[in-house]
């Protein structure tokens, strides 16, 4: 979950190369080659960016504190400590941090709540599917040491994902849904909960070609919302009664409008990277819209590019080097990613922390993913 938003009960609060993605994902791109196993780190090879993510948000006992926001955690920040952690070699981080999300916000059901406050206690029972989705990646990704012990526990939390957080959409495509809350009619979706690299690669890791199907239908459904990249993804959607996909403010009211915001912007990121030619295309288109001016780094744009919020931050910095990186602009990307890290030291925040981090392991590598 972003900054200012967090998932919410039901309109309350906030709501290819295909074979070549199974074997090498995103991460992979801050390693040498591919393989099967996902990316072997080399030592001394950690980016610098993951590395003051997890020393400045992720304490000792594996809690990652959002301390620009009262100290609070959301399982979001322990996902995106885990990847982290899993895509640069840092075993006793990862073993810190899922301890902790284990023992404090893993739900009977196998997700895990999505708020505990400053003091650690769990004030948001609700899941998002964002944080399950990357939390069950990077337990099975792990190659790490205890790695036998941590796989049965990322099964664990795949099969719950499918169990109570996809729905049905359109000419019956499965679909991810914001949390278990969002799944009925209308159903509630955020289209960057999408990682599309997380979702192929799950396909490989748990056997079960249904993520294979979520992955293809939300590219399908994210071309549907941006009339072929002609707009921008949204923050929300919503999948109505009589089955019509349609962008919609945030669930649980911060939004006046519909909007390419602090949500939206991580779709392009995980698009960007995907191996699927449909989705990079995608990412590519959008690369126009968010060129001129300062749209590059506004908090928030309409979705034909209008700015709403030119509040600059580093995730839209990231997200437009992402397009970029599509339109094989590589000066560009280059250039957004600096800016992005210059933001970040000049205005660090947990969020902005955690995507400069993660654009440095999904852009950075001064390679594409080999597909």
């Amino acid at each position: 979950m972003p900054e200012t938003t967090g998932p919410a009960l039901p309109r309350l609060r906030r709501t290819a190369c295909l074979a070549a993605v199974l074997a090498c994902t995103v991460p992979a791109m801050m390693a040498a080659g591919c393989g099967t196993g996902g990316p072997q780190p080399q030592p001394g090879a950690t980016p610098q960016a993951a590395a003051r993510f997890l020393a400045a948000y992720a304490r000792p006992d594996g809690r990652v504190v959002r301390k620009d926001q009262g100290g609070d955690t959301v399982s979001e920040g322990q996902a995106y400590g885990l990847l982290l952690a899993e895509a640069t070699g840092n075993h006793r981080a990862f073993g810190q941090i899922w301890g902790w999300t284990r023992d404090h916000l893993q739900r009977d059901d196998g997700l895990f709540a999505w708020h505990a406050d400053a003091a650690g206690n769990v004030v948001g029972q609700q899941p998002a599917s964002d944080a399950d989705l990357l939390i069950a990646w990077a337990l099975l990704r792990y190659q790490g040491p205890g790695a036998a012990g941590y796989h049965p526990a990322g099964r664990r939390v795949a099969s719950a994902i499918l169990a109570h957080e996809v729905t049905t959409g359109p000419r019956g495509v499965p679909v991810l849904a914001a949390g278990p809350w969002a799944t009925g009619r209308p159903a509630s979706l955020n289209p960057s909960y999408w990682s599309l690299a997380a979702l192929q690669d799950m396909a490989r890791l748990t056997g079960d070609q249904v993520w294979n199907r979520l992955a293809a239908g939300a590219v399908t459904l994210t071309g549907e919302l941006t009339r072929n990249g002609r707009l921008l993804p949204p923050d929300w959607a919503e999948l109505t009664a009589a089955g019509d996909l349609r962008p919609e403010p945030a669930p649980n009211g911060s939004q006046p409008q519909t909007q390419y915001g602090l949500d939206a912007q991580r779709t392009i990121a995980w698009f960007a990277v995907s191996c699927s030619p449909q989705a990079k295309s995608l990412a590519a288109r959008w690369w126009p819209l968010l060129r001129p001016g300062d749209r590059a780094r506004a908090q928030a744009l309409r979705p034909d590019g209008t700015v709403l919020d030119s509040t600059p931050a580093a995730l839209p910095l990231v997200a437009s080097a992402a397009a970029a990186r599509a339109a094989d602009d590589g000066a560009a990307t280059r250039q957004l990613l600096a800016r992005a890290l210059a933001q970040q030291r000049a205005h660090p925040t947990y969020y902005g922390g955690a995507w400069d981090a993660l654009g440095t392991v999904l852009l950075g590598s001064g390679a594409p993913v080999s597909c």
